[in-house]
């Protein structure tokens, strides 16, 4: 917490000062009243301990200001001339409490301690009501496809057990999102969701974040912290990127697993957890079990339940139906994007997949000023993709020839569409096709694309 002391007598508000520094707290002090209130305008603070006989303002008169410009600091009045009356006024002001010199520096410590205990408290029930407000099931996951409408499925099943969950995706493609679904459909929803991205912690400060420690376990350590398990306990812990854990913390890992409690860092207690736990990978964790980088029996333990999310690029059906959402999360959901703009944006390959759908469409949304986006107004990075498109098939390992000539020929028959003006018979004869060939190729895709109207789009 950081804390703010004003006190004119030097000696006092040093000692004070000093003591608060050594319990880990972070504390600005002031002699004068006004810088104090300066300060604190600019600053995030979370207590002030002040005294009420000041110079140039009275101790009262700096808590009707502090209460003014942030109700929820804490503000501890001191004073050598206590009274009844002084009490109650500084209650009904705000105060959170009220203590007469000469007091100890362990006694406003011992107060610190229950308003840090009263925070932490507050935050709790503010993300209990946050997660019971938001109507998580599927709302946050949007998609039609069939590959979608399993993972549905899997994650209502599997959400009633404590069975361990792995969610594999490549970036982007809202691990998270499957991970909090799980939690909210489960008998846990109203205990705590913990989650700990593992990547790129370096070994001693992922154990940290893990298992907590003890106060001076090590240089720095200047108070004890609570871990993701012990702060987890009773609802479920979501470890991201676990890909990146290092093999010796793999060990420890793999024993809290097996045998549900730990010791913190620089502890001989041991706690005990109820956590059930979801993890996630951006790659194939088996294949680093082959190549000796990830423990075989972590990956048995973590992997009791396998949920595989595709990547966009293979549930492109569901990019206009992203698109809208999106659209409408950022506020713009009156625009409409050109068959050929839709076309462009559903045969892009996106790497980043959903984050990078949802970055490209807030960047549209901000550089937009009509209410239609042409395929003009597209990134270069989603128009120059799909020129070069056919040329990108032959730097992968392996093709899939019947997607690709069914993507080749969609996009042929679209092409032809555009440039005859969407006239039939014109497609027909560009593409040296009859046009009952023609509608028949339409049909069977389910192409019936108008120029006006996006509803063909969506409805692919």
């Amino acid at each position: 917490m950081k804390v703010v002391i004003i006190e004119d007598e030097k000696i006092k508000r040093i000692t004070l000062r000093d003591a608060l520094l050594r319990e880990g707290y972070e504390v600005v002090d002031f002699e004068s009243p006004i810088f104090a209130v300066n300060y604190i305008e600019q600053n995030e603070v979370d207590v002030v301990v002040t005294d009420i006989r000041l110079p140039d303002m009275d101790g009262m008169e700096v808590l009707k200001i502090i209460k003014k410009i942030n109700p929820n600091i804490m503000v501890i009045m001191i004073t050598a001339y206590g009274t009844i009356e002084n009490a109650v006024e500084a209650m009904k002001l705000g105060a959170y409490d009220y203590i007469t010199k000469p007091f100890s520096s362990e006694r406003l410590i011992m107060i610190l301690k229950k308003i840090e205990k009263y925070k932490e408290l507050e935050k709790e029930n503010i993300e209990l009501k946050k997660r019971l407000d938001e109507r998580y099931s599927f709302s946050n996951i949007v998609g039609k496809s069939k590959a979608m409408q399993n993972i549905y499925s899997q994650i209502e099943i599997v959400a009633q057990s404590d069975a361990t969950v792995l969610i594999i995706g490549e970036s982007g493609t809202g691990k998270d999102l499957v991970a909090n679904a799980i939690h909210q459909l489960s008998p846990r929803k109203n205990k705590p969701f913990v989650k700990l991205s593992c990547a790129s912690l370096p070994e001693t400060l992922l154990e940290t974040e893990l298992f907590g420690h003890e106060k001076g376990a090590f240089t720095g350590a200047i108070k004890e912290r609570k871990g993701k398990f012990e702060c987890a306990n009773g609802g479920t812990l979501f470890l991201d990127d676990v890909d990146d854990i290092p093999l010796s913390s793999q060990v420890k890992l793999l024993n809290v697993i097996q045998e549900k409690r730990f010791e913190r860092i620089g502890g001989n207690e041991s706690i005990k957890v109820d956590v059930r736990l979801i993890c996630a990978s951006k790659v194939d964790l088996f294949n680093l079990v082959k190549l000796g980088k990830f423990r075989e029996d972590l990956y048995y333990r973590i992997s009791v339940i396998p949920i595989k999310i595709p990547p966009l690029r293979e549930r492109r059906e569901d990019i206009p139906l992203l698109i809208e959402h999106f659209l409408n999360k950022f506020g713009r959901p009156e625009l409409k994007f050109t068959p050929e703009a839709m076309e462009a944006m559903i045969a892009y390959e996106w790497p980043g997949n959903v984050r990078q759908l949802e970055n490209i469409v807030q960047r549209i949304v901000v550089l937009t000023k009509g209410n239609v986006v042409t395929r003009e107004a597209l990134p270069s990075e989603i128009t120059g993709a799909i020129k070069s498109g056919i040329d990108n098939i032959w730097n992968k390992e392996k093709i899939d020839l019947g997607k690709v000539l069914a993507d080749f020929e969609q996009r042929a028959l679209r092409w032809a569409l555009e440039k005859s003006g969407y006239n039939q018979t014109k497609a027909a004869e560009i593409l040296n096709l009859k046009r009952t060939t023609l509608r028949e190729k339409m049909k069977k895709i389910r192409l019936n694309i108008e120029p006006t109207s996006l509803k063909s789009v969506k409805n692919l």
